[in-house]
C-alpha cells in the first residue's frame, strides 16, 4: 500500500469570485462543461465528473449542454434542478459535481448572476486523503490547477488555501496562491521567497488579466508552518499597503 495515501492533508479549496455577469442557463452550462473538461485534462487522476441524481446516485455529467440544463443545474432560487437553455435569472444558477463520493474532489459554482449586488463563485474542495490528495496537493499541479479555473472563469479573485483556525482573518484568505485581476502599483516589492506571475499562454497570448502569487513556490502550503505563515502575512500586509488589497475587515 502506498503510505502517502494514508496522509491527512488540510482541506484545500481552489475558490474564484466576480461580480455582476448574466448568463443563460444555456451560456451557464457550456462554462460549466468546458471547466469540466479542462480539469479533467490537467489532472487525468480526476477520471469524470457526475452530478447527484435521484437516491443521490452519482451519474454521468452529460456531453451535451442542454442535457447539462436538465438534468445537472438548479436555478439559484433553489428550485428542483433542471433550467431551460434560455432561462435568465437575477440569482444564477448552481452545479455541483463529484469525481466519486469516497476521497474525491468536488467541485461547485454559482453563476450567472447579474445583479448589482451580484456575488459569482466557483470553488474545488480537494481530498483530504488518498492518492488524489496527493497528486492535487503537488505544488506543480495546484499552480496548473489553479491557473486552468482564472483563465475559464475570468473572475476578479481567486485563492488557494486551506482551512486554518489560526488564520487571524479567515474570510481573506492570503495563503498558497492569490490572483487579482487589478494590475499591480508600480516599484511593489515583494516579500523574499514569493513569485508573481501573469497568465499567457505559449505563444504569449494573454489568457487573463492581472497577475497571481505564489507564497511558497514548488513546496506545499501549510499556513501552520511558521515559515509559511510568516511568509504569507508579509505578502497579505504588502499588498494592503499598496492599496491592491481590499482592507481587512472590521471586527
Amino acid at each position: 500500500m502506498n503510505m502517502q495515501s494514508n496522509i491527512i492533508h488540510p482541506d484545500y479549496s481552489l475558490v474564484c469570485d466576480w461580480g455582476a455577469r448574466s448568463q443563460t442557463a444555456q451560456e451557464a452550462a457550456h462554462d460549466v462543461m468546458r471547466f469540466s473538461q479542462r480539469l479533467l485534462d490537467a489532472c487525468l487522476q480526476l477520471g469524470a465528473w457526475h452530478y447527484l441524481g435521484s437516491r443521490d446516485k452519482l451519474m454521468p455529467l452529460p456531453l451535451d449542454a442542454t442535457q447539462v440544463c436538465q438534468q445537472a443545474i438548479e436555478p439559484g432560487n433553489c428550485e428542483r434542478r433542471g433550467a431551460a437553455p434560455d432561462l435568465v435569472l437575477p440569482v444564477g444558477f448552481s452545479v455541483l459535481l463529484y469525481t466519486s463520493k469516497r476521497d474525491g474532489v468536488a467541485w461547485m459554482a454559482h453563476v450567472g448572476k447579474g445583479t448589482a449586488w451580484a456575488h459569482n463563485r466557483v470553488a474545488i474542495n480537494c481530498p483530504r486523503r488518498g492518492d488524489l490528495a496527493q497528486t492535487m496537493t503537488e505544488p506543480d499541479m495546484m499552480e496548473r490547477l489553479f491557473r486552468v479555473m482564472v483563465e475559464v472563469w475570468q473572475p476578479e479573485w481567486a485563492t488557494v488555501s486551506h482551512t486554518d483556525m489560526s488564520d487571524p482573518e479567515p474570510a481573506c484568505p492570503v495563503h498558497w496562491m492569490l490572483y487579482g485581476r487589478e494590475p499591480l502599483p508600480p516599484g511593489l516589492v515583494l516579500p523574499d521567497g514569493v513569485e508573481v506571475h501573469g497568465l499567457t499562454g505559449a505563444a504569449g497570448e494573454v489568457l487573463a488579466p492581472g497577475q497571481y502569487f505564489v507564497t511558497t513556490p514548488g513546496e506545499r502550503f501549510v499556513y501552520s508552518h511558521p515559515e509559511h505563515q510568516a511568509r504569507c502575512e508579509a505578502l497579505k500586509r504588502v499588498l494592503r499597503e499598496a492599496g491592491w488589497l481590499p482592507p481587512a475587515p472590521q471586527a
